[in-house]
């Protein structure tokens, strides 16, 4: 996994042996505080027993120019990617961050130290279709003060989902004075595909913030954001007439012509954000803050052509391309009384949170309709909330050593619903030959429906000490019960030596619990998507695995994901300006919650005829499939020193991962019984879980600041990536026909001028040379016919250039 990291590896030798020494301040962010890894105060960066990442206010302010919360946390952190999607239907108004490889619901994300929520909606269509991740798009831009990434496992400190880690958000929370901002950016790119200068994605963002004093140390800071996105299109012309069932002379007439959607989808935004502190007594204060998001989202599905079954030539009689309609709600609530009693530190807290994503459909029919067909169409709600209890104490004492204890407990309530679509977006109508339910559907029938909810109990134990001046050691234990799954108790062990001032190592061992999501296990929809050779398309049921559907084609009840997770790293600071940090893990997961391929042949087909399921061509559902090991290597360099009177802080920081699949299981007699020849999972799937994620990543960073001027650059090289291929003329690699694409660099640059004291203008661009990723080979069935010209799971997407402005005042 290392040969191609090297290169970026010596980068990093080079530039520590080249720095400089004169002139130098102290290095920001390893000397700060953090709230994540450790409940003990005043643990900094460097001195933690884990690896952990702290990026100030600048920072995310210039990673957030786009307005995405998951952009700036790929632009800021090498060990997090955040993949875009192409052409698809709720993945493109839901997304999640990945970290360290892992799929996006095996990081935890906390507010202000607060579990998050999930989404209502499950990945049907990513590189981790299946999984249900936190919408960190649905937490406003604007409020973030700073974020914090913990890099290393820690269900026994935070609980389900810290797999991989923990992403923690903290809050704007000063006292007094408010900004407003207003940016307006758009893509400006040359599109090789079609050989044209395209300017879309226009974005304009506008938000504003204010803090208020509650007493003498309270503060009330709160403030609201709108944000409004164009789409962006990057399909090619295309020649798949020859892919509709019947390929008539109307539908090649059409080859040629851009049919398809690639790139994002247009979104519209509103945020809104309070973060309170007040006051009561001496010792005790009330806390409370909460977000807000409301977002429409347009996605596209693939084009039906005119001579195809799926189209209604009264309708449509140049054929048409399905628009999906994302409707998503997203709050979340904490309030809390902390207490300093006799020694104790006290967190009560209550917390709701919840996402209702509605799903809709237009510009599309029910070809069993006919004429009489509607052309827009609900297709389902999905509602996800959760309410949660915690009482968190902490405590310093003295046993002969120093010695931070942490005692917890945490009672949660789910409940997942969801409601049935129209009946047209379901309906099977009186023409037989043609398809049942809307195109991009069909909708949620009522028998389909899923009323769910369970109960989680948790308590657990943290303790922490510095047993010497050197060494400090800490472990913690958690027992969690799920009304649904059961019990499982998880632990960690963690040290750090110091053997001097300046230089640390530090390890840790443990082992994590992720229950199946309450959305995973009642989730059910159908899309549309390439069938088994790439060589067209078909409508393919994603089940949830009690389904009698899916226990017919092989499922069994989902049980939960154990992992174990190694860590071992060191921290130097060669320099008061200098640091430097190397940290190496394993995360070996065990019944990893997978989504199976298409379960479709012609003997599956005959099978689902038999039934009375016309409506559908191939079944899917979740599974645990797969015991994996993820290993790789992060290292993290950053020096501040004077240039030209102003201040320079110079990083790079690297990340390396590859992720082995140990066992796959694969057998099930239910599904032989229908097609032997047929797997779980294809080699084609597990190929894509193997290399869906760059083995490397490299973001080199310099940030300048004097007194009216800044400017700050970031580099950012995704390392090579393989994905499987539909051209059977591919080369084949591990026994499947697949494509090599190469690295790519990034540049970011932003220049900021203070006007005056108060207003400050900052220009800037994303991608400012223009880059995309290699294109896919350009054969039919690669890219369908050329519709499709670049494979979506390289981080840098596909849009090219951006150029944006951004006026801010402080007042």
């Amino acid at each position: 996994m290392y040969k191609h990291a090297l290169p970026p590896l010596l980068l990093l030798a080079e530039l520590l042996a080249a720095l400089p020494a004169a002139h130098a301040q102290d290095s920001a962010n390893i000397d700060q505080v953090t709230i994540v890894g450790s409940r003990a105060r005043n643990r900094t960066v460097f001195d933690s027993a884990v690896p952990i990442d702290r990026f100030g206010a600048r920072e995310v302010e210039n990673a957030l120019s786009s307005g995405e919360v998951g952009a700036a946390l790929q632009a800021l952190a090498p060990s997090i990617n955040f993949p875009r999607i192409e052409s698809s239907g709720a993945s493109d108004s839901v997304r999640g961050v990945q970290l360290r490889g892992l799929a996006p619901d095996q990081v935890l994300v906390l507010i202000n130290g607060k579990r998050r929520h999930a989404s209502a909606v499950l990945d049907t269509e990513s590189s981790f279709a299946g999984t249900v991740p936190v919408d960190v798009n649905a937490i406003p831009p604007g409020a973030i003060d700073h974020i914090e990434i913990l890099r290393d496992g820690a269900g026994a400190q935070y609980g389900s989902d810290a797999v991989a880690g923990v992403i923690n958000i903290v809050l704007k929370q000063q006292r007094t004075g408010g900004s407003a901002s207003v940016s307006y950016g758009a893509n400006h790119t040359r599109f090789e595909p079609t050989d044209e200068r395209k300017t879309d994605g226009q974005t304009k963002i506008v938000n504003a913030d204010y803090g208020v004093p509650l007493g003498d140390a309270g503060y009330l800071r709160f403030g609201g954001e709108s944000r409004s996105r164009n789409p962006t299109q990057r399909a090619g012309a295309s020649d798949a007439g020859w892919t509709s069932w019947n390929a008539t002379p109307a539908d090649l007439a059409l080859d040629g012509k851009v049919l398809f959607k690639s790139g994002d989808s247009s979104s519209h935004n509103n945020y809104a954000f309070y973060n309170a502190l007040l006051p009561l007594s001496e010792g005790v204060d009330a806390y409370s803050f909460a977000t807000v998001n409301q977002r429409k989202s347009d996605g596209s599905a693939y084009f039906r052509y005119p001579g195809d079954p799926s189209n209604v030539p009264a309708l449509y009689p140049n054929g048409y391309r399905p628009v999906t309609h994302g409707d998503a709600s997203d709050v979340s609530v904490v309030a809390g009384v902390r207490i300093a009693s006799a020694g104790w530190n006290w967190d009560l807290s209550a917390r709701h949170g919840g996402n209702i994503f509605h799903y809709d459909l237009s510009n599309s029919a029910n070809a069993s309709l006919g004429a009489q067909s509607p052309t827009s169409f609900h297709l389902a709600t999905f509602d996800y909330r959760q309410n949660a209890v915690n009482a968190d104490l902490t405590r310093e004492l003295n046993w002969g050593v120093p010695v931070n204890l942490a005692l917890g407990a945490e009672w949660i309530r789910e409940t997942y619903i969801s409601s049935p679509g129209d009946a047209a977006s379901y309906a099977a109508g009186p023409i037989t030959d043609a398809p049942p339910g809307a195109q991009a559907g069909p909708g949620l029938r009522p028998q389909d429906a899923f009323d769910g909810s369970r109960n989680v109990k948790s308590v657990y134990a943290d303790i922490e000490s510095d047993l010497t001046k050197q060494l400090l050691v800490g472990a913690a234990a958690r027992y969690s019960d799920y009304s649904d799954f059961g019990s499982a108790s998880t632990g960690k062990l963690s040290a750090r030596y110091k053997f001097t001032e300046q230089f640390l190592l530090r390890g840790s061992v443990s082992n994590s619990f992720r229950a199946p999501a309450l959305v995973q296990t009642g989730f059910r929809f159908s899309t549309l998507n390439f069938n088994s050779d790439g060589s067209g398309l078909q409508t393919a049921s994603l089940l949830p695995a009690s389904d009698p559907l899916a226990r017919a084609f092989g499922a069994r009840a989902l049980k939960p994901e154990k992992s174990t997770n190694l860590s071992l790293g060191l921290a130097w600071k060669p320099a008061r300006a200098t640091s430097f940090t190397l940290d190496g893990y394993r995360i070996r997961i065990k019944d990893r919650i997978t989504r199976t391929s298409d379960l479709q042949s012609d003997a599956a087909s005959a099978y689902l005829a038999g039934i009375g399921r016309n409506d559908i061509q191939s079944v899917a559902y979740l599974a645990n499939l797969l015991d994996t090991t993820t290993t790789g290597l992060d290292a993290v360099l950053n020096h501040d020193l004077t240039l030209t009177g102003a201040k320079l802080n110079l990083s790079a920081a690297l990340n390396l991962n590859q992720t082995r699949i140990d066992s796959v299981h694969q057998s099930s007699a239910a599904l032989a019984s229908i097609d032997p020849a047929l797997t779980v999972l294809t080699d084609a799937s597990l190929f894509r879980i193997r290399n869906a994620s760059p083995r490397n990543k490299l973001v080199l960073g310099a940030d300048w600041q004097a007194a009216a001027w800044s400017v700050q650059a970031r580099a950012t090289r995704f390392g090579p990536l393989k994905d499987f291929s539909y051209d059977d003329q591919a080369e084949l690699i591990d026994g499947v026909h697949a494509q090599r694409f190469g690295a790519v660099w990034t540049l970011d640059l932003e220049a900021q001028y203070k006007i005056s004291r108060q207003l400050t203008l900052a220009l800037g661009a994303d991608n400012l040379l223009d880059r995309y990723p290699q294109r896919v080979r350009q054969t039919n069935n690669a890219t369908y016919g050329g519709a499709l010209p670049y494979n979506f799971i390289n981080p840098i997407g596909v849009n090219g250039a951006y150029f944006y402005g951004r006026l801010r005042y402080t007042f």
